[in-house]
């Protein structure tokens, strides 16, 4: 199975997304698919000469990705694969990723347009209903480690998932976690329902073997997500790991990332893994979902 999808456009931003997934693809001991769509958007001309177009580029696309996958192969020794879809951005990496079932989905955030490709604006639609976990890659200096990871915390009820997919990610790839969160109105920090939460998740990461720090902020006249990309940048972090759904629907009845998430994957430095419960369980190998579900058995 394919266990990592990296939409690709040829563009230097995916290029980064692919390396990120080099680690990752040993992380779930899973194959890395490319997968490139051509945006039928863009295509405004009659259905007899699209078709013709269409088959032309699925030509010349696959002999660029042939191209591009020897030499990423060459690099990690990961085996890789592709596709070649047509139709709206989002909506392909959505569907080939329901029926692929990956573990991860890592993309650019921004991308430049070109005559071909174009899905730097839906990179948000994925994380957005994605049913994986998706790692969104900022810019080109982004690193491709995991040796330190900021867990924003807040007072939601994913406790359970937050916490194993952080000493997941710690124990593998032997990196500290750093949870952070900010305490609002005139409470003490220390008597703070948020100090007690993030006392009580580091003593579990720290008792699994996993490095791990913490640090609490007032609210002040910097919102709260300008504080967590702040703190993002006095640690040297490399990536983020956020719960993004948010508990409850949205007026339709779909689901929704919240405000803050939303904010901290636009304007993160780093690369920002985005959970929700669902997919912050399904993203982990068949060992640690054993091991979370007997550390973490569900109450009747």
């Amino acid at each position: 199975m394919y266990k990592i999808i990296v939409p690709y456009d040829f563009q230097e931003l995916s290029d980064e997304a692919l390396k990120q997934a080099y680690q990752l693809a040993a992380f779930v001991s899973g194959k890395i698919l490319l997968l490139v769509v051509l945006d039928s958007e863009l295509q405004t001309i009659s259905s007899v000469f699209s078709k013709k177009i269409e088959a032309s580029m699925q030509e010349e696309v696959t002999g660029r990705l042939q191209q591009v996958i020897a030499k990423a192969v060459s690099e990690s020794g990961v085996e890789i694969g592709y596709r070649v879809e047509t139709g709206r951005i989002y909506e392909r990496i959505l569907a080939v990723a329901r029926e692929e079932k990956p573990r991860f989905i890592v993309m650019g955030r921004t991308s430049k347009r070109s005559a071909l490709l174009r899905f730097g604006s839906n990179t948000m639609r994925v994380v957005e209903k994605s049913a994986c976990p998706v790692i969104t890659i900022p810019d080109l200096k982004t690193t491709s480690s995991f040796g330190k990871i900021v867990l924003p915390i807040d007072l939601l009820k994913q406790t359970r998932e937050e916490v194993f997919n952080a000493i997941s990610f710690g124990l593998f790839f032997d990196a500290t976690i750093c949870l952070v969160s900010v305490v609002m109105g005139g409470i003490s920090e220390r008597k703070s329902r948020i100090y007690s939460k993030m006392k009580k998740m580091k003593a579990m990461i720290e008792e699994n073997g996993v490095r791990c720090t913490e640090k609490l902020f007032r609210k002040g006249d910097q919102s709260i997500h300008e504080m967590i990309v702040r703190y993002v940048e006095e640690v040297n972090a490399d990536t983020v790991m956020i719960m993004t759904q948010q508990e409850g629907l949205g007026p339709s009845g779909s689901r929704y990332i919240g405000a803050v998430a939303h904010q901290i994957i636009d304007s993160s430095p780093v690369p920002v893994i985005s959970l929700t419960s669902t997919a912050a369980i399904d993203s982990l190998s068949e060992k640690s979902r054993f091991w979370f579900n007997k550390l973490f058995p569900l109450k009747a």
